[in-house]
């Protein structure tokens, strides 16, 4: 009976230590995302017709983002307002951007209803 309250407690120890050192280590290595990513990617049309000469609308985000294509880039996104979106998007602040990226909690209406108001 002593070998199996035994074996019990040495596996107890053992998962919570692992835990422990795993919860450290997420911590630790956790990868900050771009919430201007984020933003651009949301009130993109999300076709991901490759137009713009990248794979998909996360790619033109992420060009956009790093200067690398103009607000024009996006073609089925210049009948539903996306350049002059793209446009207040660049001349915000990145304290700005992170307090819309929380108002909104990354949905897509709430985020192009913030945009649209500035």
């Amino acid at each position: 009976m002593s070998v199996i309250i035994n074996s019990m407690l040495l596996l107890g120890v053992i998962g919570f230590a692992s835990g422990v050192f795993l919860s450290f280590v997420a911590e630790k290595f956790k990868v900050q995302e771009d919430h201007r990513v984020e933003i651009v990617k949301s009130i993109l049309p999300g076709v991901d017709c490759g137009s713009c000469g990248y794979p998909g609308c996360a790619g033109f985000a992420k060009a956009f983002v790093n200067g690398e294509i103009s607000k024009d880039g996006c073609i089925p996104g210049k009948a539903d307002g996306v350049p002059e979106l793209l446009e207040k998007i660049s001349k915000l602040s990145d304290e700005e951007i992170n307090k819309i990226y929380e108002e909104s909690q990354g949905n897509k209406t709430k985020i192009v209803a913030i945009l649209s108001k500035k």
